[in-house]
């Protein structure tokens, strides 16, 4: 429980801090946690693009929780048995815009998705902000957090 705790403030102290118009949001992260972040990203897209199941649940942590752009929220339990029962099917997804703010053992990431596919049955197509939470247990960084906004064209 620490941890989530951990990632929420830090998170949020994060967004309220980047808020403040030039303020900065103290030494600049290290490059190869940035590095290594990014490259989490991107193997997790390829993992919801391929519906691989076993990839997500090492990435993830227990305490995971998914606030779905229509307003559903979702454990990591509920994610997992979505894909690997083929309920959640994405044709195509891509990120772009990434940002990735490190606050010592917690790093929040933001960023832009396109995707056309289906989870339960209803559309989850479209283009979105989403912002993702990372902390890292016993040496490796997991995502205990995900909440995700539909940009109205």
């Amino acid at each position: 429980m620490r941890y989530t705790r951990t990632a929420a403030i830090a998170a949020l102290i994060g967004i309220l801090f980047a808020s403040i118009p030039g303020a900065e949001a103290g030494p600049p992260a290290d490059k190869a946690t940035v590095s290594l972040i990014l490259k989490l990203e991107e193997e997790r897209n390829q993992a919801i693009l391929h519906g691989d199941a076993a990839a997500l649940d090492r990435m993830t942590a227990d305490d995971y929780t998914f606030i779905t752009l229509r307003g559903e929220l979702r454990t990591k339990t509920q994610v997992l048995e979505n894909f690997r029962t083929g309920q959640a099917r994405y044709d195509s997804r891509t990120i772009s815009d990434l940002k990735v703010r490190v606050y010592g053992d917690s790093a929040v990431v933001t960023g832009r998705a396109v995707q056309n596919g289906m989870e339960n049955g209803k559309d989850y197509s479209g283009d979105y902000w989403f912002t993702r939470v990372y902390v890292k247990r016993d040496g490796q960084w997991k995502t205990v957090a995900l909440q995700t906004t539909r940009i109205q064209q």
